[in-house]
């Protein structure tokens, strides 16, 4: 309560975005099992299992 209006709004962001994860939950497509690579076709993605192979 010893803040100003302005730290405490940011505070609050920071705690949506970060704590709550704000801005990832939510669905893609209409029936909202889309995968989130297909946003971008044109980015080349590489799985995880494609990537730790490098280390196997």
């Amino acid at each position: 309560t010893g803040t100003d209006l302005a730290n405490q709004v940011g505070v609050g962001h920071y705690h949506h975005i970060f704590y709550e994860g704000c801005l990832t939950n939510f669905a893609i497509g209409d029936d909202g099992e889309e995968e989130g690579s297909l946003l971008y076709p044109k980015v080349q993605y590489t799985r995880m299992e494609e990537y730790m192979e490098r280390y196997a």
